[in-house]
């Protein structure tokens, strides 16, 4: 469907779009596509920066949604359900793009070492769990138990407040600074694009 100026004013009525979309109802397609575009749109380009990937991206999510449409009776928040779709959508884009420039620079590493490699996807994952662990190591004392807890351990910040006896707010100022420290020594030796890709996915 291609976008076009028509927007709908009405405020939209959650329960009966969802029924009207499952029975395969058209207009309700089109009135759930006007009413969000534009928000997805500038939500995806916020995170890839590529005004085309980012349309390409807004049609994959509405397409995604028409063609589950009939599995969509248990959503409760039309609104948070289309942006966790939106975000999914962008972050396999950038995990993609990522391990490519990746996978093309290894590739090139090792044809001038004449290396017969381990399979390149392994590769990758192990030069990038190496870096971000080289990263951890470089935190201050604190930094790297909070983040190690949160984000090696998957322990909820909530959890980690009460063990390390600190504020809830005390241990996402430590998360951020962490994190901020973490993709300033990524950033030696990656792209933008490797450093997203590693923070999210390791």
């Amino acid at each position: 469907m291609t976008k076009n100026k028509f927007k709908y004013s009405k405020k939209l009525d959650q329960s009966d779009l969802l029924l009207r979309l499952q029975t395969g109802d058209e207009d309700a397609f089109a009135e759930l596509f006007y009413t969000f575009y534009d928000k997805l749109f500038g939500f995806i380009l916020g995170l890839i920066h590529s005004k085309t990937k980012a349309e390409d991206i807004t049609q994959e999510v509405f397409l995604k949604i028409w063609q589950n449409r009939t599995d969509m009776v248990d959503v409760e928040n039309i609104n948070a359900f289309l942006f966790r779709i939106a975000q999914n959508q962008a972050i396999d884009y950038l995990r993609k793009s990522a391990r490519e420039v990746l996978a093309t620079s290894i590739h090139f590493e090792l044809e001038s070492q004449n290396n017969t490699p381990e399979p390149l996807e392994l590769l990758i994952d192990n030069e990038l769990k190496y870096k971000l662990s080289e990263a951890v190591k470089q935190l201050p004392p604190q930094q790297q138990k909070i983040y190690t807890l949160y984000k090696e351990q998957g322990i909820k910040q909530d959890e980690i407040a009460k063990q390390l006896n600190l504020s809830r707010s005390t241990i996402q100022s430590h998360m951020k600074l962490a994190m901020g420290n973490i993709h300033k020594y990524l950033s030696l030796y990656y792209s933008e694009l490797l450093i997203i890709a590693v923070l999210m996915f390791f």
